[in-house]
């Protein structure tokens, strides 16, 4: 029984000492990519996308609009088959509306993987470089929510990794004065 013991708590012996070289840290990307200088520039450039996918749908509302006022307004006194044909002209014009709009948030949800991408590319890689540097065996990145536990003692390396990239903390915003 004792030999049984021994030979058991050798053969776990190297993998204490395999244990022992495993270093782990933790990262906040999100953290990371909210100060990134970057940010401002693509949250802009989507902004302006977005207006202008807005006035030419706010101008085909405004013509749907308009044939249905006139529609309603003359509807009573057209003959059967021109109330038809105006009926299918909205239903048409709906229809464009509709599909524009999907257009339009697909060209928008491109055009920012398009432009955050590249951000998100060189966050990782700073996040291995300091990982690398660090000599860090796992990295967990706690905005996604894929960590259950994290002791006090863990290493957080989101300050490593702004440092890396040259990005600093921005400051917080002043409280609001209290209304009077």
């Amino acid at each position: 029984m004792i030999k049984k013991v021994a030979l058991f708590l050798i053969a776990l012996l190297p993998l204490g000492a395999m244990a022992q070289n495993v270093k782990l840290g933790h990262v906040n990307s999100q953290e990371i990519i909210s100060v990134m200088p970057e940010l401002e520039t693509i949250e802009k450039t989507l902004k302006e996308l977005q207006d202008q996918w807005e006035k030419e749908l706010l101008k085909m509302r405004e013509e749907y609009n308009t044939k249905v006022k006139e529609f309603v307004d003359k509807q009573a006194t057209m003959p059967e088959t021109i109330k038809t044909a105006r009926q299918s002209e909205i239903a048409e014009i709906e229809q464009r509306i509709t599909t524009f709009n999907q257009t339009a948030n697909a060209d928008v949800v491109k055009k920012q993987q398009e432009l955050v991408n590249p951000v998100l590319d060189k966050v990782k890689k700073a996040i291995s470089d300091v990982a690398t540097e660090g000599g860090y065996t796992y990295i967990f990145d706690i905005s996604t929510q894929g960590v259950v536990f994290q002791a006090k003692t863990a290493n957080d390396i989101t300050p490593l990794v702004k440092k890396k990239l040259g990005v600093k903390d921005q400051p917080a915003a002043a409280p609001a004065p209290a209304a009077k």
